[in-house]
């Protein structure tokens, strides 16, 4: 069996999610079966397997506070990649320290790209697709009356698929969400 290819994710939940999920239904449907999130660890082999990166994962995020984010402007990467995203104003240097601090041990990698933390919309797309692409995001987004804003109180660890689905291993709670109350 070769090396799993892993990532971390935060899902978008509720309104926002659906409007994302749908979005990229629409935009790029070979990739519509993924869930919207903001990935805080992009996929990447994890030569230890799953157990050891969850352990250091559940270990992280137990003195981490859930996050704040919102999502702001409809961008892309081209000419790097032809990836199609939803900016985040709101909490992104939250998603970096969140991402340096996951970024080691069993769950570190050399990543191809800096971190940015975004919610992908489409990707793999060629030039004429992600201007296309990048136009009627825009349009829809601003058309898009919900709320924009979303709070992150649990990271998944998730696997990839050989048909290129991906598998949620594990929920594991920020550290904030598991404070008792004060009587």
């Amino acid at each position: 069996m070769g090396e799993l290819n892993c990532a971390v994710v935060a899902y978008l939940p509720g309104p926002l999610g659906e409007f994302v999920d749908s979005l990229r239904g629409r935009l790029n449907p070979r990739f519509a079966h993924w869930q919207a999130h903001v990935s805080i660890l992009p996929p990447r082999p994890l030569p230890a397997g799953p157990n050891q990166a969850l352990a250091e994962l559940r270990e992280k995020c137990l003195l981490q506070e859930p996050f704040e984010a919102e999502l702001s402007e409809v961008l892309t990467f081209w000419p790097a990649n032809g990836v199609v995203y939803l900016s985040i104003s709101t909490g992104s240097e939250r998603l970096v320290a969140l991402h340096e601090l996951l970024n080691g041990g069993p769950l570190g990698w050399v990543e191809p790209y800096s971190y940015v933390p975004h919610v992908t919309i489409a990707q793999e797309l060629d030039e004429a697709e992600t201007r296309a692409a990048l136009r009627e995001a825009c349009c829809e987004w601003a058309r898009y009356a919900g709320s924009r804003s979303f709070r992150g109180e649990s990271l998944s660890l998730v696997r990839q698929e050989p048909d290129q689905r991906w598998t949620d291993l594990a929920p594991v709670l920020l550290g904030g969400a598991l404070k008792p109350s004060r009587r």
